[in-house]
């Protein structure tokens, strides 16, 4: 299968319709390279294209971002975050002081079918999956076809547990992408425990998604079905491997106890994972097939064996106009 962009130009138009007028017409033209848009009060208009930050010389107003809100037609929640429904794209506000809009991060989200095909053998494979990156570089992408793969098998064994919304869409119905699966429409991320602990005792999954764990109570559950036999798959923040052993928060989804005499870390038990994907880049992946063994080298105070997968030359410089 080919890596394709299947959102639909509806979606792009959702994006494109809650912007001022004139920031929408340079929008545009770019909308399919457009990844975030940044509208800080007083500040230059920012837009992220392809990978590359661009700032353009169109100051934000409070009325743009009073615009933006109204065009949302929905308060944000508590987390500071909206979805437009029908689609998986995001907006995020901040607020002064005095409670007014203050900033406003808008994210064009796509559906990018193939992107885990590359991964193909490893997904069918294995026995819980841990993908890691840093924010920004593709995860909740990447993740999204992970669930298609899945469940091509699973079908509605594969429950996502949707903490803002942006696997599945915020929408009443799930993207058409994503509909063979059952999902837990979060929002609230203080709620993403109690969605998942229901879900766990009340609807009987094969597999839990989620994306972005370690928060709000989650990890305990998680472990705890693991062992039950749930199969889990996950995103976490952290560049590499390494560094969600350095979370205190994540290590039990790794097996990792702290010994209490010592206070050195020390694989208990085993991880919730058999397979970790480090998101490098866009199509850049190191695979760790074996998690156990991988935690246990860096424990060791060894580099763990990791497999190259995708496209790891760099890729040609891309130049985008400003104007």
């Amino acid at each position: 299968m080919f890596v394709k962009d299947v959102t639909s130009p509806s979606e792009y138009q959702a994006a494109l319709a809650i912007l001022p007028g004139d920031i929408r017409e340079l929008v545009e033209p770019r909308i399919h390279l457009v990844e975030e848009i940044t509208l800080d009060l007083e500040q230059h208009l920012s837009i992220k294209m392809d990978g590359l930050r661009i700032e353009y010389p169109r100051t934000i107003s409070l009325r743009d971002l009073k615009y933006v809100e109204n065009r949302i037609g929905g308060k944000f929640r508590e987390d500071g975050r909206l979805g437009l429904p029908g689609t998986l794209h995001r907006v995020s506000a901040e607020f002064d002081g005095e409670d007014l809009l203050s900033n406003i991060t808008i994210r064009v989200a796509r559906v990018i079918q193939g992107a885990a095909e590359i991964l193909r053998p490893y997904i069918t494979a294995a026995h819980g999956i841990a993908v890691i990156g840093p924010p920004a570089v593709g995860k909740t992408t990447l993740l999204r076809d992970i669930a298609r793969i899945r469940a091509e098998t699973l079908n509605r064994g594969l429950w996502v547990i949707d903490s803002s919304n942006e696997i599945t869409g915020d929408g009443d119905v799930p993207h058409p992408l994503l509909r063979r699966m059952r999902r837990a429409r979060v929002g609230d991320p203080d709620q993403q425990a109690p969605k998942l602990r229901r879900v766990i005792r009340n609807h009987g999954p094969e597999e839990i998604l989620m994306d972005e764990v370690g928060y709000n109570g989650d990890v305990p559950l998680l472990v705890s079905a693991s062992k039950n036999g749930l199969r889990v798959i996950a995103t976490m923040h952290g560049k590499v491997l390494l560094d969600v052993m350095e979370n205190p928060p994540l290590l039990p989804l790794l097996g990792i106890t702290i010994d209490e005499r010592t206070g050195e870390p020390k694989r208990r038990s085993a991880a919730c994972f058999s397979l970790a994907i480090e998101v490098r880049g866009k199509g850049k992946y190191m695979v760790y097939e074996n998690v156990n063994q991988a935690v246990d080298a860096m424990l060791a105070g060894e580099d763990p064996d990791g497999l190259q997968v995708g496209q790891w030359a760099p890729p040609l410089p891309q130049l985008l106009a400003a104007s």
